[in-house]
């Protein structure tokens, strides 16, 4: 009877002090938890005010910020999403899903693959009509127009996907359909998706992680390259390449390589791989002209110039982030489309290059395509109208 009743204080203990365990951490934060990644945000703290009690925005804001600053709560959600995780295959984030052998993917590269999103014939001609027109205005003007189709994860490994896609038959999509019509119109295209599949299994290196849900950084840098020499030879222009012959291997990935299982804020890791990266080594400067160029696109494209080697051949070297905003990569400035003299821009610069994976071919342009159209032809636009 002693030795029942003092097991079971024991236990009483043991359990109030792990209940009081938070309420300590919050007050005194003795263990230093690393912070989510992602796009969570803690709650700020509020004051309290006789107003604010009135309306309810106290409370609410107070509930808020309690609940977000409990502590040991970065470690509660690892480990909530872990087992979520690890044993009913579920992905606490908004777009992730756990795919075959440890691959991970997003939801709409998958629908995109499949069809899903798909946009229209119709909608997709009139918009390749309008690239071609302004392809041919860019030209009249000493400029060149590229059309790049981004690699996709989902492109390359389908045999990977979750069975819910897997199962999915393939129907007519945007990327098909764009690469069809542009063509068959004669606008000037580069298909490193269909060049990633070509290569998968042959490559010396990963083209992408099992990690991440971009090409890797070795896969930016071989597409960057490749692209910077197709843009040579329609502007007559040759710039001197930077040699990255020489790879660094690691398993400690970095430069966004593994951006979705950090979102995943898991205890343990997805999976243990080795990647390449390149290293850059820059060439002399002889004062030889380089490439002027605007990149409009998508996060590929923002891995692909940026953190590539791309903007190191260029001169005017600007990335149009979902033609909303202006990133000047080597004068290191930033402003909005809308604040910014976008078609003066377009005037500087020898090549105008739209790169765009499959998942946002929905969208293809955000909006650049109709706006330059409209600017280049105006009288046509009014006739029509």
């Amino acid at each position: 009877m002693m030795m029942e009743t003092t097991i079971k204080k024991g236990l009483f203990y043991c359990m109030f002090i792990v209940m009081l365990l938070p309420l300590a951490q919050h007050c005194f934060s003795f263990v230093e938890s690393a912070a989510l990644e992602g796009g969570f945000k803690a709650a700020d703290d509020t004051t309290f005010s006789i107003e604010g009690w009135r309306e309810g925005g106290y409370q609410q804001q107070k509930e808020k910020y309690l609940n977000d600053a409990t502590g040991f709560r970065a470690d509660l959600v690892r480990l909530n999403n872990q087992l979520d995780y690890s044993l009913l295959d579920k992905c606490h984030t908004a777009w992730t899903v756990k795919g075959k052998e440890r691959y991970l993917f997003q939801r709409p590269y998958l629908d995109a693959y499949v069809g899903l999103d798909y946009i229209g014939y119709e909608a997709i001609l009139q918009n390749s009509v309008k690239l071609k027109a302004i392809q041919d205005t860019l030209a009249h003007m000493g400029k060149s127009l590229i059309l790049v189709y981004a690699p996709s994860k989902a492109t390359s490994y389908p045999e990977y996907f979750p069975d819910r896609w897997g199962r999915m038959k393939q129907g007519t999509t945007n990327y098909a359909t764009y690469r069809h019509i542009c063509d068959s119109l004669g606008i000037n295209q580069v298909d490193m998706d269909a060049w990633f599949v070509a290569m998968k299994g042959k490559s010396k290196e990963p083209l992408f992680s099992l990690q991440g849900i971009h090409w890797t950084n070795y896969g930016a840098i071989l597409g960057g390259d490749s692209l910077i020499r197709y843009m040579e030879r329609l502007t007559n222009i040759k710039v001197q390449h930077p040699v990255w012959t020489q790879m660094e291997h690691t398993s400690k990935l970095r430069a966004g390589d593994d951006d979705v299982a950090r979102e995943l804020n898991l205890i343990f890791p997805v999976a243990t791989e080795t990647l390449a990266y390149p290293v850059i080594q820059d060439v002399p400067d002889s004062g030889q002209k380089k490439i002027n160029a605007i990149y409009i696109g998508d996060s590929y494209a923002h891995k692909m110039v940026e953190f590539g080697i791309v903007y190191k051949m260029n001169d005017q070297c600007e990335f149009w982030r979902y033609f909303d905003e202006m990133h000047d990569i080597n004068d290191h400035k930033f402003t909005y489309i809308r604040e910014y003299d976008w078609t003066g821009a377009i005037g500087k610069a020898d090549c105008v290059v739209l790169v765009y994976t499959i998942f946002n071919f929905n969208q293809l342009g955000n909006g650049f395509i109709d706006q330059a159209y409209n600017h280049y032809y105006t009288e046509k636009v009014k006739s029509t109208n």
